[in-house]
């Protein structure tokens, strides 16, 4: 963790936070941030999941991505096919 300046613009707040003073040494940040749990908490954030997810998709080689491709294919169509059920069944 490198400590440099940043633009307000591209900061985001968020719900997590941590009970510190102003500038403290980054031993004692680490420390604080471990016994807030702050990790944990950003990847069970709705934020912090889509990220993994998105890592994850890049991380994907040719192959995965047509086995995805396929089981998309398939849920599609069995959608379709209880969509029309329930059509046929609500037109009696």
């Amino acid at each position: 963790m490198v400590r440099s300046q940043i633009n307000f613009k591209r900061l985001s707040l968020t719900d997590i936070t941590v009970n510190i003073k102003r500038s403290p040494k980054k031993k004692t940040l680490i420390k604080a941030m471990e016994e807030a749990d702050v990790k944990n908490k950003w990847e069970n954030s709705s934020w912090g999941r889509k990220l993994i997810v998105q890592k994850k998709r890049a991380s994907l080689n040719d192959f995965d991505r047509f086995k995805i491709m396929l089981a998309k294919i398939k849920r599609a169509d069995l959608v379709r096919r209880e969509l029309a059920k329930l059509k046929k069944e609500a037109t009696f």
